[in-house]
């Protein structure tokens, strides 16, 4: 009697998970096209203005650039927060599809030498440094998975959020604005 109970426990956790993953793909494509629809609608209001009203001085047009750059960062921040929990979506396989030579370098970190008489920390730790070193390249893709661990992180991703929904109507109501005037 307990066999069929565990398995519909373990069927309703697994559809419970599936819901869950399917709901995180649906909130990254969404904050996907937030920032690329808020990028889209800067930069047409940006090119807007500078048609409508060309600068005539060089200092002008590096202080539309600064705006342009300062109204494309929550854009950026969004698709560089998505791009963070893209590769922590990754993270198991990533982790499966680690060269060997780096599990053996780890299982040989752990094992001491056998031909070494004196085991001293000093030791350790320049075989910890030769493996760190050599391991380097293989781990730097997980740099962006930090990325959506951090919780300032986090709570710019939600601001970014907040001012790409922002944006985009101000940025349609900026070029109808300019257009029609």
């Amino acid at each position: 009697m307990d066999a069929p109970r565990t398995r519909t426990r373990t069927d309703r956790a697994s559809a419970a998970l599936r819901r869950v993953l399917d709901i995180a793909s649906s909130v990254l494509r969404g904050l996907t096209l937030l920032a690329i629809g808020s990028a889209a609608a800067v930069s047409v209001a940006w090119l807007v203005w500078v048609a409508d009203a060309p600068p005539p001085a060089t200092d002008e047009w590096v202080v539309r650039v600064v705006a342009l750059a300062m109204l494309l960062a929550p854009a950026a921040a969004l698709l560089l927060f998505v791009a963070g929990l893209r590769d922590l979506a990754r993270l198991p396989e990533r982790t499966r599809a680690l060269p060997a030579d780096l599990r053996d370098r780890a299982r040989d970190l752990r094992t001491p030498p056998r031909d070494s008489p004196r085991r001293g920390t000093l030791a350790s730790l320049v075989r910890l440094g030769r493996v760190v070193l050599g391991s380097r390249d293989a781990l730097s893709p997980y740099t962006a998975v930090t990325i959506a661990l951090r919780p300032a992180i986090l709570i710019a991703s939600f601001f970014a959020a907040l001012a790409a929904i922002v944006e985009i109507p101000a940025a349609v109501v900026a070029v109808l604005v300019l257009v029609f005037t």
